[in-house]
């Protein structure tokens, strides 16, 4: 894929990401992640609104993590 089109994908996602509910934002996170490092790779500048949504995925993820636990 080239640079462009990861770039559009992204923007695609975060459009998604915005509207989401966090189920749905977890299920978003792994494509995030890759194309995220796809970018790094190419020594391409990652949006700062891709690394806040990639910090909002985790903090998704670790309070879906807790909210499971019994008590």
């Amino acid at each position: 894929m080239k640079t462009h089109d990861l770039e559009h994908r992204v923007m695609e996602l975060a459009r998604v990401f915005e509207a989401a509910p966090t189920q749905k934002r977890l299920q978003i996170a792994p494509e995030l992640n890759r194309i995220a490092r796809r970018l790094d790779a190419r020594q391409h500048p990652v949006a700062r609104k891709i690394r806040n949504m990639q910090a909002e995925l985790e903090q998704d993820a670790f309070d879906d993590m807790f909210n499971n636990m019994p008590v």
